[in-house]
C-alpha cells in the first residue's frame, strides 16, 4: 500500500543564539528541534504516512518585526523570500511548533514568523505543539498559551501535547534521546492525532468541501 504524504511545516519558536552571561547553551530548542525532524522524517506511522517536512527557524530566517505582512503586498512585489514561505504554508497539510515559553507565553519570535500570513493560509488544518523548557514544567505555560493563537489562525492544536522539561539533559547535541522509549512513545500518541486529523481534513479539502473556497 502505498504511503499517504502529508506535507508538514515545522516553526521554531526560540530565535535565541547567544550565551547567556552565566553559561550554557545558546539553544537548548536546537536539540529538541533537531529530535522532531527525526522523528517525523523516519516516522513508521499507523496510518502509513510519509512527511515531507519543511523547517522555519528564526535563527536562519531572521525576519524583521512585523510591520507588513505577506498579504499587505500587491501581487508581484512582495520579497521572494515571503512569496516562498507563504507558498509552503498554504500548501502543508499539518503543522508542528517546536517551543519554549518566554515570559511564561509565546515567543514573540514565533508570533512574528506566524504573523506574516494570514489565517487563510493556516486554516482547516491541524497542528501540535512539543514544548520545552531547562527547568521542570516543560514550557507549558506557553504551551497554553500557544493553543487559542493557534486555534485563532485556524491551525486547530490536536489534543496532545509533548512536553519537555529540562531538554538540556533530555537530548543530546544531536538530539539523541537519553531515554528514546519514553520520549519516542510519547511523540508517537501526538503523532497518531496530528496525521489522522491531517488525513480526514485533507481529504475534505481535497475531495470533498473546501470551506474557504465557499462563498456565503
Amino acid at each position: 500500500m502505498s504511503k499517504t504524504k502529508l506535507k508538514t511545516v515545522i516553526f521554531m519558536g526560540s530565535a535565541r543564539n547567544q550565551k547567556a552571561y552565566w553559561g550554557g547553551n545558546e539553544r537548548t530548542g536546537t536539540r529538541v528541534l533537531k529530535y522532531v525532524v527525526k522523528a517525523l522524517k523516519e516516522r513508521k506511522s499507523l496510518m502509513n504516512v510519509q512527511h515531507e517536512v519543511v523547517v522555519y527557524d528564526p535563527v536562519e530566517l531572521k525576519l524583521p518585526v512585523l510591520s507588513m505582512p505577506h498579504f499587505f503586498y500587491k501581487a508581484g512585489e512582495s520579497p521572494k523570500e515571503l512569496d516562498e514561505m507563504a507558498a509552503n504554508i498554504k500548501a502543508a497539510d499539518c503543522y508542528v511548533v517546536v517551543s519554549p515559553e518566554y515570559n511564561h507565553s509565546v515567543p514573540p519570535a514565533l508570533s512574528n514568523t506566524m504573523g506574516y500570513f494570514g489565517g487563510s493560509n493556516y486554516a482547516y488544518k491541524p497542528s501540535a505543539i512539543v514544548s520545552y523548557s531547562v527547568g521542570p514544567w516543560g514550557g507549558m505555560r506557553g504551551a497554553m498559551a500557544l493553543r487559542p493563537f493557534l486555534s485563532e489562525l485556524g491551525c486547530l492544536p490536536v489534543s496532545r501535547i509533548v512536553g519537555i522539561p529540562d531538554a538540556n539533559s533530555t537530548f543530546d547535541d544531536n538530539g539523541v534521546a537519553k531515554d528514546p522509549n519514553h520520549w519516542d512513545k510519547f511523540m508517537g500518541g501526538l503523532l497518531n492525532q496530528l496525521e489522522w486529523m491531517a488525513i480526514a481534513m485533507k481529504d475534505m479539502r481535497e475531495n470533498k468541501l473546501d470551506p474557504s473556497k465557499v462563498k456565503l
